[in-house]
């Protein structure tokens, strides 16, 4: 230790104890250092001591794992002993791997050979293939030649479009075959276009000779010539013709001039649509057997092209043969008053006849057009396609259209005409009501369904507003006369003694109200019958809205008569009113300041009730009710009592002062006279007509004037206002003013 000290103590005295930290961590490293290095860096003999431990420790742990391996060599004896088995065991393996590998060289070899030898053969094997195709495409196409050459020569065509049809099929087969293509399609033309050219002659033979058999027969023939649309064309071609033909406008030109003209193209009109309609059911469904699902809309549009044009020229030679537009200008002038003689007048009659056939056109027309509908519904929708816009035709169309523009006119006149004719011819007879009522509302309603059969939306709505025009104009002023004239002899009548001829005989102030109050009837009874026939005729929104205006103007003008038949009813009331006005002044002179004497001599003697209800039975209602319809007699029965009522409350009201025994006497003869008149007239209103007189008797009658605050209650259910119960209390003579004054508002409502 001294030694080793003595000659490193100052240099060990300078190292830090990091550096020593260092040092130590460096020899618990031994494999990457060098030791030596480590010794002479380590000069303290404490960091010498302390690697010496580490030393120490790292040779016994050394000596531990060694002896572990020492312990192990027997198990790593017995391992590379079997391992070296495995490697005697895997040379034959090895030599086996060697002979397949080989072996499988030389299979591969022997395929490549094999394959190019097979790929060599099925080409030569497609080549023969091929040849034969080409054999016997061209015997099979020389076969067809032949077969083609022998059907013309027998005239057996539908043979010969058979072969051309398997000819068809060839060509493709040759077509992929490789053959030149411009020869192929240059033979193949010429041969079908020599067959196609003999089924057009012949087809165009039976067209003249008119054998629809055989058009048909040889227009069939064209698909299997690849021509479909030819031999569609020509078949539709050949049945418009045919509709043509059969329209024969030559017949309608031989009746110009006769009575029979009109009828007669509504005849041939008809006839043109069913024969279109013969033809669709007839050959719509062979047509689409043969050439497709697009036939039958082919043969619509063509046969409809045929229609629009033959149908157009009917309605114009129609509007030639009846000269329509003169007649139409001749309506227009009478209406203006321009024609002043009688025999260049237009006759209605005549007019009627030509609405007649008109309206017959239009029919044939929506028939036709029904049954399109119906055709497109029925039938499965790939066979028809989109026909829904071709219906008739444009041409007919503007025709039809101008034939009931001056429709329109002519129904006006015929309108007008007649119901002016009905106005002036007006008989009494023995019913209740003129006979213009019932021939008017005829007219009417017979020219408003006219109308609807049309089909017009234009027609209808025209037809409405004459209807509207006639009874706000001609019927109203007619009827506003005709009260005005029996205003006057109202009275007379009431009140003349009843006799035999007096029931008999209508007068004509009745005849006057029951007129209006009937036609106000009428009136909802026509708006009812047009809606029943146009229910469902238009759909659109627009045509439903213009039917709704047109039906509200006309029901507005029921309550127009009706407000005139009310209006009379209230002057014959009022004329009533005036014959038992003596009535009224034996009221008024009567004393309601009664004792009870008084009262008791006036419940044995009636002084005026029941003579009122003799003058009103014997000698009004008497009189009136036969001849009054019975809802003018309930609305004048019902008008009497109301102005009955207001008549005595205000002669109650104004003219007499009451006791409490006279005011119960008032309520025993009003209620006395509600009672019979009530009786007599269930269906009037009486008790409320006399409601408000009602109420004034009952508040006469009260003992005290406080009394009417807890009977009343609530004023709401009152005809009278607070004021009114007030001035009804002040008639009392025995009621003080200021007792009456001193009711409290709130008291009066509670």
């Amino acid at each position: 230790h001294t030694f080793a000290r003595a000659p490193f103590a100052g240099k060990a005295a300078r190292l830090k104890a990091s550096e020593r930290h260092v040092v130590r961590r460096e020899i618990k490293q031994p494999l990457k250092m060098n030791a030596v290095t480590i010794i002479a860096e380590a000069m303290d003999i404490s960091t010498i001591n302390s690697l010496l431990v580490d030393v120490t420790q790292a040779e016994r742990s050394l000596q531990r794992e060694l002896f572990d391996t020492v312990l192990k060599k027997e198990q790593v004896s017995e391992r590379l002993a079997k391992h070296q088995n495995s490697v005697v065991a895997l040379g034959p393996v090895q030599s086996g791997t060697t002979r397949l590998h080989s072996d499988i060289l030389e299979m591969s070899a022997l395929a490549n050979v094999v394959s190019d030898q097979v790929r060599q053969l099925d080409t030569e094997r497609n080549s023969v293939q091929a040849t034969i195709a080409k054999v016997v495409l061209n015997v099979d196409v020389a076969a067809c030649m032949d077969g083609i050459t022998n059907s013309l020569e027998n005239e057996e065509y539908e043979a010969a479009a058979g072969f051309v049809e398997a000819l068809i099929h060839l060509q493709a087969s040759l077509t992929s075959s490789g053959i030149t293509k411009e020869k192929q399609h240059a033979q193949f033309d010429r041969t079908r276009e020599a067959v196609a050219n003999v089924i057009r002659e012949k087809i165009n033979s039976a067209a003249v000779e008119g054998d629809v058999v055989q058009v048909l027969t040889y227009g069939k023939l064209f698909p299997k010539l690849d021509l479909s649309h030819e031999g569609l064309s020509k078949i539709c071609q050949y049945l418009c013709k045919r509709i043509a033909e059969q329209s024969n406008l030559d017949r309608l030109a031989s009746t110009q001039g006769s009575s029979e003209g009109g009828g007669n193209c509504t005849a041939l009109l008809s006839e043109l649509f069913r024969s279109i309609v013969s033809c669709i059911e007839q050959h719509g469904a062979d047509l689409v057997d043969t050439f497709g699902n697009n036939a039958l809309e082919t043969l619509i549009r063509s046969l409809n092209k045929e229609c629009d044009t033959c149908g157009s020229q009917l309605l114009k030679n129609y509007m030639d043969y009846r000269n329509i537009f003169q007649t139409a200008k001749d309506v227009s002038a009478q209406n203006r008053n321009l024609v002043a003689a009688v025999e260049s007048a237009v006759d209605p009659r005549v007019i009627e006849e030509y609405l007649e056939e008109i309206v017959s056109m239009c029919q044939i027309s929506r028939e036709y057009n029904r049954f399109l509908i119906d055709k497109l519904h029925n039938d499965p929708p790939h066979m028809l396609g989109d026909t829904g816009n071709m219906f008739n035709g444009d041409h007919y169309n503007r025709s039809l259209h101008e034939v009931v523009g001056f429709y329109v006119r002519l129904e006006e006149f015929y309108m007008y005409e007649n119901v002016a004719l009905a106005i002036r011819i007006n008989e009494q007879g023995d019913s209740l009501t003129g006979s213009m009522v019932d021939d008017i509302f005829y007219i009417l309603q017979k020219c408003a369904r006219r109308a609807s059969e049309t089909g017009s939306i234009q027609a209808v709505c025209a037809s409405l507003n004459h209807v509207n025009n006639i009874l706000s104009s001609e019927v109203h002023n007619a009827i506003e006369e005709d009260l005005q004239r029996a205003g006057s002899n109202f009275l007379d009548f009431v009140v003349s003694e009843p006799s035999t001829e007096h029931e008999t005989r209508q007068p004509q102030s009745a005849t006057a109200v029951n007129n209006a109050d009937v036609i106000a009837d009428n009136v909802l009874v026509l708006m009812k019958d047009i809606e029943l026939n146009l229910d469902g005729m238009f759909v659109a929104a627009t045509e439903g809205e213009r039917i709704k205006s047109c039906l509200h103007e006309i029901r507005d003008i029921s309550s127009i008569f009706r407000q005139l038949s009310h209006d009379a009813i209230k002057d014959f009331v009022q004329g009533v009113l005036s014959h038992i006005r003596p009535i009224f002044d034996t009221i008024s002179g009567q004393s309601y300041e009664l004792n009870e004497d008084q009262y008791s001599e006036h419940e044995g003697c009636d002084p005026w009730v029941q003579h009122l209800l003799a003058e009103l039975e014997q000698k009004v209602f008497q009189n009136l009710r036969p001849h009054f319809v019975s809802t003018s007699f309930d609305v004048f029965i019902g008008l009497f009592a109301e102005a009955l009522a207001a008549r005595m409350e205000g002669i109650v009201v104004n003219e007499l002062r009451f006791s409490q025994l006279g005011g119960l006497l008032l309520e025993r003869e009003i209620r006395r006279l509600i009672l019979h008149l009530s009786s007599a007239f269930p269906h009037a209103s009486v008790r409320e007509s006399f409601a408000r007189l009602t109420q004034i008797a009952t508040i006469l009658n009260m003992e005290t004037p406080g009394e009417v605050v807890d009977f009343w209650g609530d004023l709401s259910a009152s005809r009278l206002t607070e004021a009114d119960i007030k001035k009804v209390l002040k008639l009392r003579t025995d009621f003080k003013i200021e007792i009456i004054n001193s009711l409290p508002a709130s008291q009066s409502r509670d």
